[in-house]
């Protein structure tokens, strides 16, 4: 055997070696995970999903990385095993909305959650509402609400203990490679939302009167909000109320002082304000 090939041969040892300790270090977190499961009090959530952990684990992840390995392949490896691990400690499935069945948000959902967690897509947003808000253990998947005839996000507007909330932005990492149709979606389900330390919040803020949107952005900036009205909805009849959605670059909860001074800036006209969810602000890799 010449030198060549026996370099060859100890180069692939050396893999095959690091394999296996992948491997072992591998089974080890998911046993100390377990004993995580096992020594964490019931909080009497049906999900184990963490959005806003996860968030940070990967944020942490992909800033410690120096391989020559794209960021997107990092990401997948580690949204892989936490998917599985949420699976091991409690059910969950995906409840996509997909119109006119584009694969495409099939695809946004199978790299975020996993190859082996169930889904199923469905053309209408109202069977995935419908889903989300019967099954607390099922998460779904929406269109990103920037385009006029998303009107799903009126039924979030509701409010109400089963009504879901906006926990995840898709992708999390953009896959520079390619940017099949082009698309974004957000996660909802029956969980409370969870700060990552760098995140956007949207709200609806319910009117009895039309208010214009430039007069909302006014309002937002004055109260340090610095977001933008994303969409206003007129009444469906006459004697209706107007739905205004924004969204602001911060994590806000009920309560929020700058939120209240908003509600005060727009007047007597508010009717309610009901708190949809936040997201973690995506990786730029």
């Amino acid at each position: 055997m010449n030198k060549t090939n026996k370099k060859l041969e100890a180069l692939r040892a050396e893999v095959d070696r690091l394999d296996a300790e992948l491997l072992s270090t591998l089974e080890q977190r998911i046993a100390i995970v377990k004993d995580i499961a096992a020594a964490k009090e019931d909080d009497g959530s049906a999900l184990a999903f963490r959005p806003g952990r996860e968030a940070n684990v990967m944020r942490r992840i992909l800033d410690k990385h120096s391989s020559d390995l794209p960021d997107v392949v990092v990401a997948n490896i580690w949204r892989e095993i936490i998917a599985a691990v949420c699976r091991m400690q409690k059910p969950l499935s995906i409840s996509i909305t997909a119109p006119e069945k584009s694969v495409g948000y099939w695809d946004l959902a199978r790299s975020h959650f996993g190859a082996a967690t169930p889904m199923t897509l469905h053309k209408s947003p109202t069977v995935v509402l419908r889903e989300v808000s019967a099954d607390p253990s099922k998460l779904g998947v929406m269109p990103w609400m920037n385009i006029e005839r998303d009107t799903w996000w009126v039924h979030l507007a509701q409010g109400g203990d089963n009504v879901p909330k906006i926990l995840a932005a898709l992708p999390f990492v953009q896959n520079t490679s390619g940017s099949f149709e082009d698309l974004n979606a957000l996660v909802i389900g029956q969980a409370v939302p969870e700060a990552s330390g760098d995140d956007n919040s949207l709200f609806v803020v319910m009117t009895e009167n039309e208010v214009s949107r430039a007069r909302l952005n006014e309002y937002l900036e004055k109260c340090g909000l610095n977001g933008h009205c994303v969409d206003s909805r007129s009444p469906a009849v006459e004697e209706g109320d107007w739905l205004h959605l924004f969204q602001v670059p911060q994590f806000v909860t009920d309560g929020d002082e700058k939120l209240k001074a908003f509600v005060e800036l727009v007047g007597d006209s508010v009717i309610k304000t009901v708190i949809l969810g936040a997201f973690a602000v995506p990786v730029q890799s």
